[in-house]
């Protein structure tokens, strides 16, 4: 009998820790049966549905950046139980073996095993800096409710450590799988790719930075150094491919406006996320990684790898 095990997922979208979750589930052990819990809809939803797995809408306890006002505790209590009852209700007497936790910042997981008594593993895809109070408190929140914690790099591993010796007790660091399973785009895909979407020739020069469009992914920082390159290059062009989180299209909108007070509206493209992003990879001939906080495992780093592109980070 398969045993199985609740993934709590942060989001449904098909960025980083998304994608290292589907990679997972391609390879998942076949006596092991995943129940995906997401708060809200996406292609990543899409995707697992098609594989004819579980999900389950719920909240997932999420904590971003700014919401941790009085009123967050005083509901909280009540989101546990709501989110709880959710989860139990579609599991319709499903016994759960196993709780991963695909991200620090969902907690329903955390929760959910100290309540029934059921293994946990916290995967920690994120390096916290700031707030410095956050910074401290996660590597003990997140070794409380943990039997084992895997983080995605020696970065982020190190980033907890250094606020927790004892975590080391309970951690291990398993990288990233990545595999490419599509084959190079044609020629003539590239020239229509480059054309239609990227307002450029065989000839130019496309940097690319491929990624969320927030706070510290760098848009803004690589946009101001282009201003400066493409004064002496006329045929450099600049690329952002992907969007900006849900309720926070503001930096979308800065950065669109800050393209239109340099002046470079026939130099740079903004293009929305995209499922399929491979033919666009292909399409670049430099991918840039401008975060300005660190990176735990940068996945556009290793996906420009495979479409055997140039690679700068800064």
């Amino acid at each position: 009998m398969n045993k199985n095990v609740l993934i709590i997922n942060q989001s449904a979208e098909l960025y980083g820790a998304d994608k290292a979750l589907l990679e997972l589930l391609e390879n998942y052990p076949k006596e092991y049966n995943p129940i995906v819990v997401l708060h809200e809809d996406g292609p990543l939803k899409e995707i697992l549905l098609q594989k004819n797995i579980q999900v389950i809408d719920s909240s997932v306890l999420k904590v971003k950046r700014g919401i941790l006002k009085p009123s967050f505790f005083f509901n909280l209590p009540f989101e546990i139980f709501k989110s709880i009852r959710k989860i139990r209700k579609e599991l319709k007497g499903k016994q759960i073996h196993l709780i991963h936790s695909n991200a620090t910042s969902v907690f329903i997981g955390a929760f959910y095993s100290f309540f029934f008594k059921i293994p946990h593993i916290w995967h920690v895809h994120e390096i916290i800096e700031n707030p410095k109070i956050l910074a401290n408190l996660y590597p003990k929140i997140v070794s409380f409710f943990s039997n084992k914690i895997v983080f995605n790099s020696k970065a982020s591993f190190q980033n907890f450590y250094k606020r927790k010796n004892s975590i080391k007790n309970k951690s291990i660091v398993i990288y990233n799988g990545q595999e490419r399973n599509y084959d190079y785009t044609s020629e003539k895909d590239l020239i229509h790719i480059r054309k239609s979407y990227y307002n450029a020739s065989k000839e130019d020069l496309v940097f690319g930075l491929v990624g969320r469009i927030n706070k510290w992914k760098g848009q803004l920082l690589l946009l101001e150094a282009f201003a400066n390159l493409v004064h002496d290059y006329k045929n450099a062009k600049l690329v952002f491919i992907g969007s900006a989180p849900p309720n926070q299209e503001f930096y979308l909108d800065n950065l669109i406006s800050k393209i239109s007070e340099l002046e470079l509206n026939d130099f740079v493209r903004i293009i929305p996320f995209q499922k399929e992003i491979w033919p666009f990879y292909d399409a670049l001939d430099v991918c840039v990684v401008p975060s300005t906080e660190p990176e735990p495992f940068g996945l556009v780093a290793t996906e420009a790898m495979l479409s055997k592109k140039t690679h700068y980070s800064s």
